[in-house]
């Protein structure tokens, strides 16, 4: 199946590839071209147009899902670029591929990919979640987090939870993981620990691209 066939109306789904995990975003094609592949509609997030094109960074990538018609079956193009264009004053993806649609299969799970954080944060425990204390987020991705803490309560196996919040230049996160300790090192006076995420969400993997998003900018603008 090629790109050009995909018909005005039809549902497809980006899937935005980061790190080790994937978030999909539900769209509709608004029309097709032999040289320019597929419009379709954008994703939106705090009333403004993502642009991926321009700063994405290099463990980003996007693959375009769609039903196929005729066989009912799902077709999937990888690596496509995504760039954002002005038709009639309104912002649209342009997708474009080399390549031919083929039968989906499982993505395949590239290289964790941590981004800085370092935002204080709280930690809390317990049963009822009764205990709480103050810890300093250096990292995250979208399977670990690291972090530090003065407190030495907390021994490997230990399933708690961790809050933090930060923004980028165009959104606000409020982040609440549930993690599980899977390393525990003494750091001068403070304990730095590195845990697993145990349940990943949809804010978690579009936080994970928007920082990914602003660190590359920060690249760009600090080598020209």
């Amino acid at each position: 199946m090629k790109l050009e066939q995909l018909k005005a109306g039809q549902d497809v789904v980006l899937e935005v590839l980061i790190g080790g995990s994937s978030f999909e975003i539900k769209s509709k094609v608004v029309g097709t071209n032999l040289g320019t592949g597929a419009l379709i509609n954008p994703y939106i997030y705090n009333g403004q147009v993502v642009d991926f094109a321009k700063s994405s960074p290099k463990s980003m990538s996007f693959s375009l899902h769609c039903i196929d018609p005729i066989t009912d079956g799902r077709v999937v193009w990888k690596n496509v670029s995504v760039e954002v264009v002005n038709f009639r004053g309104k912002d649209y993806y342009a997708i474009d591929v080399k390549s031919f649609g083929s039968i989906a299969a499982s993505s395949e799970r590239r290289t964790d990919s941590r981004v800085d954080v370092v935002r204080p944060g709280t930690l809390t425990m317990g049963k009822n979640k009764e205990i709480h204390f103050n810890v300093s987020v250096l990292d995250i991705s979208d399977s670990g987090i690291s972090f530090v803490a003065n407190k030495t309560a907390l021994s490997v196996g230990d399933e708690v939870e961790i809050g933090f919040s930060d923004a980028t230049k165009t959104a606000e996160f409020d982040l609440f993981l549930n993690v599980k300790i899977v390393r525990a090192e003494a750091m001068g006076s403070e304990i730095l620990y590195a845990a697993k995420i145990l349940k990943k969400d949809q804010q978690l993997l579009v936080y994970l691209c928007f920082k990914a998003l602003e660190i590359k900018s920060k690249e760009k603008i600090e080598v020209e």
